[in-house]
């Protein structure tokens, strides 16, 4: 990639010496930037150019900005009241703007060149008042700036570099600052020729959030981005009902799959809607035709009875009491960590196809038994296996050599191809015998369009109080004691 300049666009007044420490804003945010940029781009590779001159204000708008900007393939501006008080910065926003809509290259793979950083909160309706040039308007309003701010808990917006405690926010955000640039470059650099395929790239909708989750969502978009994911929404949303509304059914319909974070707070509502927009996503999702499935997760902490705003616990309830179908929606509560293992899996490609059933003597299909053991218990399980094999069945056990991934799959597969589960239960935990039956319920969700003939559990030793406290599961027959495995084969003989 040859050297591509980003145009740093500021008030000189935010870069005035402030604070206890004399600190100068703008300086410190292009150190952390280059340094954020030399570790996500390399040396060499992307130059950051600010003006330095102290303006008075009288200043032409010169030839040296003028050829910065030509030069310049991003533009990066410290939004503040300074900023939108000056006449000087308006013009070099609209200059960049202009030349790159003449050239029709203002986004790249639906990626901004322009990056908003947000050194204050600033509203919409100024910054469009702003911008004063229509064809530029939408580009600015409707792009997702990085806020270099935070909100305190009674809603007031402060500087992060007057608390020690959030130096880590004010890096992290010129961290994916830097990573935005480094995608944008890479896309303008791996433009498709016309014709081309399109990308296989998938496509998450991970919806808006209330206060309580946006440093979570963030963390969650850094995280599918770094994956290769195309994260939606890739701007700011419409503040009218109708208008957002439409936004989401568009972004939706590019998605395979919709995440919703629902934490304690209702969150901000559209003008001329009756619900928040974290409701209004949520419910456009459930209701959006074709493939997209949805996935709605809350932290374990965050219960309808904990909760104090009654809307939000009115929709949490909600949640809590529906009956969504498995393929197509699930309310989780779990772990982020959890959460994002979800996620990866319902990312993860089908699996391949389950092989052919083998047939009897008399050519009809031999019923196909998945056989489910831990390795631990692998050698025990073989006399089973053989009695089964005898009767005619078609046994499979996990395998015990590969990669996870790979590992992932077969297990997909199996629980896809056959049509009995049998779960034995030796010398591993509770735990992983209710998570293979969990994987088992969630099979149609993966592409199984018939019902399991049967699902079992043998027990066999050694004797545990978990084994013996076992709660049963209303599809599944558990099968204990020193004839388990006899019962088993007699249940099998009548399918």
């Amino acid at each position: 990639m040859p050297l591509q300049q980003v145009f740093l666009s500021y008030s000189h007044r935010d870069d005035e010496p402030y604070g206890p420490q004399n600190r100068r804003w703008v300086e410190e945010f292009e150190t952390a930037l280059r340094s954020s940029i030399g570790q996500r781009i390399g040396p060499g590779r992307v130059e950051v150019w600010r003006d330095k001159r102290r303006l008075t204000g009288n200043e032409l708008f010169d030839a040296q900005i003028e050829q910065q900007l030509d030069r310049s393939a991003i533009f990066v501006t410290v939004l503040s009241q300074h900023y939108l008080s000056s006449a000087y910065c308006r013009k070099e926003l609209q200059a960049f703007g202009q030349r790159h809509l003449e050239r029709g290259d203002l986004q790249v793979d639906h990626l901004s060149r322009i990056v908003k950083v947000y050194r204050r909160a600033i509203d919409r309706a100024d910054l469009r008042r702003f911008v004063d040039l229509p064809a530029l308007i939408p580009e600015v309003d409707g792009t997702t700036g990085y806020e270099l701010y935070y909100v305190d808990d009674g809603g007031v917006d402060r500087d992060v570099l007057l608390d020690p405690g959030k130096a880590g926010l004010y890096w992290q955000r010129a961290d994916d600052i830097a990573l935005a640039i480094k995608r944008l470059l890479d896309s303008a650099d791996d433009a498709p020729v016309a014709g081309a395929a399109a990308s296989a790239q998938p496509v998450v909708y991970l919806a808006r959030t209330a206060s309580d989750m946006k440093d979570l969502r963030e963390a969650l978009q850094r995280e599918l981005e770094d994956r290769g994911c195309r994260v939606l929404p890739d701007g700011e949303p419409p503040e009218e009902a109708q208008a957002y509304a439409a936004a989401v059914r568009a972004d939706l319909q590019q998605a395979q799959l919709s995440v919703h974070l629902v934490g304690a707070r209702y969150g901000s509502i559209p003008e001329g809607a009756d619900a928040s927009g974290v409701v209004l996503q949520a419910d456009l999702a459930l209701a959006q035709p074709g493939p997209l499935r949805s996935l709605l997760w809350s932290p374990p902490e965050v219960t309808a009875d904990g909760v104090t705003e009654p809307r939000q616990r009115e929709f949490i309830d909600r949640l809590e009491q529906a009956a969504f179908e498995r393929d197509r929606a699930e309310f989780v509560r779990s772990s982020i960590e959890q959460l994002k293992s979800l996620l990866i899996d319902r990312l993860r490609p089908p699996p391949a196809a389950a092989p052919a059933p083998v047939a009897t003597a008399d050519g009809a299909a031999a019923t196909a038994v998945y056989l489910v053991c831990d390795p631990v218990d692998r050698a025990d399980t073989k006399p089973l296996k053989d009695a089964l094999v005898a009767l005619g069945f078609a046994v499979t056990r996990p395998s015990i050599e590969g990669t996870t991934d790979e590992l992932l799959e077969e297990n997909k597969a199996n629980l896809l191809g056959c049509d009995v589960v049998v779960v034995v239960w030796g010398q591993t935990r509770e735990a992983w015998v209710r998570g293979k039956l969990r994987e088992a319920l969630q099979a149609p969700g993966w592409g199984r369009d018939r019902p399991y003939q049967g699902k079992f559990v043998v027990v066999v030793p050694p004797d545990t109080p978990a084994k013996l406290d076992f709660d049963v599961p209303p599809d599944v027959v558990v099968l204990r004691g020193a004839g388990a495995t006899e019962q088993l084969e007699g249940l099998l003989r009548r399918h």
